[in-house]
């Protein structure tokens, strides 16, 4: 006889319960007599009625078919996002069925932990997880899925701040964005809304920390906000919205909605809920983001801007010592971090360098606060000490820096920051030269804009290297061609040609090499866009700038000719710079030639033939600068008098004559008495036999009378007047 089948003692009593409970809902069925109650439907035959909560749940779309459960595990077993969302594909596809709210939530929690084992790898993350439990006892090796996903969502807050962006192309805008993950979010969203169900917070907040921008976040934020319009979305969400729109950049990233940012972290202020330390850093970093060009030369921030950033930087702070958060661990670094940035913004570099110093850089255990600067804080004191002109402090940070970290332990973004900033100490600095050349050559690759700040420094002539420039040029090149290239017409115009503009400067002074790079990037660029296209033409385009750099008067006046003399006159606006600008990098250009063949180099060591055939050629080079000069410019053009002065000065040195001294001396007159210096007047006072103190007192003291006697004598010469009286540039100047 086989055994008899018993039941524990607990279910037995826990089927009793429910038993009486449906007795009790059906007596109380049997004495309503209301139409339309939600249990009136049911037949009355029997016993087992279903409530109004199970009721709603089952049109939710709560109840778990096998399918859906199936779907769950091949979701958890799933080895990538793409795997996950195929999964997800086969529930949508099959007829009758639709994902619930528990489905969501599973499918956030593998997407979320999928991207952070691509971030930090996964034999990494799988130490990382058991090093977590601080034990090797085998009774805690194992995970259960809420703590599995508890240390995922640490793991990725962690680690988000300072990971590098993916990028992503977007269909409708017909452009790479920002977002690897964009269109996956998108897909799920689309879901979640098509299906109806009430989607927890914690599922949005888990795809807001993928790869995603801060519009794709802000839409996740603002679905959450639809589904409960009287409640604000949980903190977590608003922090991980706030740090995309503030966050640091990587290649494509698009400006960054500090406005907004800030909005949001008042209205978290306002809402009551109890704010993190990561709220208050993402708000430094809004501040920091309204003053971002701060390291830069020719995008300086106003005085009244930066008083606004430095004012809001210490209400913040403020809040933060209102609200007794404790400041420490990873989240305090990240906090100083944002402190640093906003002062550094606001000007305030001495502020900047003392908070860097009262942060504890022991590595020792027994350390109370836990603080220890970042790469990133030791590199926005040294741009705030470098756009300052304070070298010397940046030199000495720099050097603390090196003891803990690498050019390479810098975000992307940052490490294009420092480099901007070296422009400003190129001069001075002896730290931009190895810089450049360590991440040139260490084989690790150079993100696009980190490349353009290295061209940008190498194209400097007080930039000092070991290698030759032209070669770092070559490397830089290939650098930057294996980036996405920015598709905006606009940003790519321009920053296309500031790497040319650099290439060219560089180009001019290397010679025959310097020459070789550019034609083999001219080649490429024919190769790959066409013989017409626009890159070809902004390449030929900026030729005009090698203007600056170059010492051969034939080579300046042939790039003159080719690229504006033979260019169509409705072609000349669209120059890479003004008209007026390329004539002036001329006359400069033909006065630094013209300065070069006055020095006359070692003629000595030439036979008297030879070197009498040499200074003919150099006199007669500096005759046709001077025609040159004259001839480029109309009479209603802002002729550059000081400039054709000293070629005058330079040409009369050689060849002699009076008369070119005094009109050298006229147009002086005419120009500004500032860029006349005391070589100037020394020449003028040996070609005229006169003393310095007379050509200063005319040039400098009587600077207003010479300049007026000069205008009168060119008005009148044609008039009978002028020769009746003695008025003269001579008078004036005795």
């Amino acid at each position: 006889m086989p055994p008899r089948v018993t039941e524990k003692l607990s279910r037995a009593l826990r089927r009793r319960t429910q038993v009486q409970a449906w007795h009790r809902a059906l007596a109380a069925t049997s004495q309503t007599s209301k139409k339309g109650s939600l249990t009136a439907v049911w037949p009355h035959d029997s016993f087992i009625q279903s409530n109004a909560t199970l009721r709603v749940s089952l049109s939710n779309g709560e109840m778990e078919t096998p399918l859906t459960r199936q779907v769950k595990r091949a979701i958890v077993r799933s080895e990538t996002k793409g795997d996950a969302m195929n999964a997800l594909q086969v529930l949508l596809n099959a007829d009758g069925e639709s994902p619930t709210a528990s489905t969501f939530k599973t499918l956030a929690c593998i997407l979320l932990q999928r991207h952070v084992e691509e971030r930090v790898g996964r034999t990494e993350f799988q130490k990382l997880m058991e090093a977590s439990t601080g034990t090797t006892d085998e009774r805690w090796s194992t995970f259960t899925e809420e703590e599995r996903t508890s240390f995922t969502n640490y793991l990725a807050r962690a680690t988000e701040r300072w990971a590098e962006r993916g990028s992503s192309f977007n269909k409708l805008l017909g452009f790479t964005q920002e977002g690897a993950d964009n269109e996956l979010v998108a897909r799920v969203e689309f879901q979640m809304r098509k299906s109806g169900v009430a989607v927890l917070a914690t599922s949005l907040t888990d795809l807001m920390h993928l790869d995603v921008s801060w519009s794709a976040a802000l839409h996740l934020r603002n679905f959450a906000k639809s589904m409960h319009p009287s409640i604000i979305p949980p903190v977590e969400m608003t922090n991980r919205v706030m740090g995309l729109m503030t966050g640091y950049k990587t290649g494509l990233g698009g400006p960054r909605p500090w406005i907004h940012a800030l909005s949001l972290y008042q209205e978290t202020l306002a809402s009551g809920y109890d704010t993190t330390l990561t709220t208050h850093t993402h708000a430094l970093d809004a501040l920091w983001r309204s003053a971002d060009t701060f390291h830069r030369i020719q995008c300086t921030v106003g005085s009244a801007h930066r008083q606004f950033v430095w004012e809001k930087a210490l209400s913040v702070c403020g809040e933060v010592s209102k609200t007794k958060l404790v400041v420490s661990g990873e989240e305090g670094c990240a906090y100083a971090e944002g402190v640093l940035k906003a002062v550094a913004a606001a000007g305030r570099w001495s502020t900047a360098v003392s908070l860097l110093a009262n942060l504890d850089t022991t590595i020792t255990q027994m350390s109370f606060r836990s603080l220890v600067p970042t790469a990133e804080s030791y590199a926005f004191v040294i741009a705030a000490c470098h756009a300052t002109g304070h070298s010397a402090h940046g030199e000495a940070l720099w050097t603390i820096f090196r003891g803990t970290y690498t050019p390479r332990s810098l975000h992307s973004e940052v490490l294009t920051i420092l480099l901007q900033s070296f422009r400003n100490v190129v001069k001075i600095s002896p730290v931009a030269g190895p810089l450049v050349e360590e991440l040139v050559t260490d084989g690790k690759g150079l993100e696009r804009t980190a490349v353009v700040a290295c061209l940008q420094l190498v194209s400097s002539r007080y930039l000092v290297t070991k290698e030759p420039r032209w070669r770092l040029v070559s490397n830089l090149l290939r650098l930057y061609e294996a980036n996405p290239w920015p598709q905006q017409p606009l940003a790519r115009k321009a920053e296309l040609q500031t790497v040319f503009r650099c290439c060219h400067l560089v180009a001019a002074v290397e010679g025959f090499n310097g020459k070789r790079v550019l034609t083999e990037l001219r080649q490429r660029l024919v190769k790959v866009f066409g013989s017409s296209s626009a890159e070809v033409e902004w390449m030929d385009d900026a030729a005009i700038y090698a203007l600056q750099t170059t010492t051969d008067l034939k080579e300046a006046i042939k790039t003159y000719d080719t690229v504006v003399g033979q260019r169509n006159p409705e072609n000349v606006p669209y120059l890479p710079i003004p008209l007026r600008q390329a004539k002036v990098m001329l006359v400069e250009a033909l006065l630094r030639c013209c300065k070069i063949l006055q020095d006359g180099g070692e003629l000595f060591l030439l036979d008297e033939d030879t070197q009498e055939v040499e200074r003919d050629a150099a006199v007669s080079a500096m005759k046709e600068s001077v025609l040159r000069a004259k001839q480029i410019y109309r009479c209603d053009d802002t002729f550059p008098h000081h400039l054709y002065a000293e070629l005058l000065l330079i040409q009369v040195q050689s060849s002699g004559g009076k008369g070119l001294a005094l009109e050298a001396m006229q147009h002086f007159s005419r120009g500004s008495a500032d860029v006349i210096n005391h070589r100037n007047i020394s020449n003028l006072a040996q070609l005229l036999s006169l003393t310095e103190l007379h050509i200063e007192n005319a040039l400098l003291m009587g600077h207003a009378a010479l300049r007026y006697a000069t205008f009168w004598q060119q008005e009148g010469a044609e008039s009978p007047a002028y020769r009746s009286r003695s008025c003269s540039v001579d008078r004036a100047v005795w």
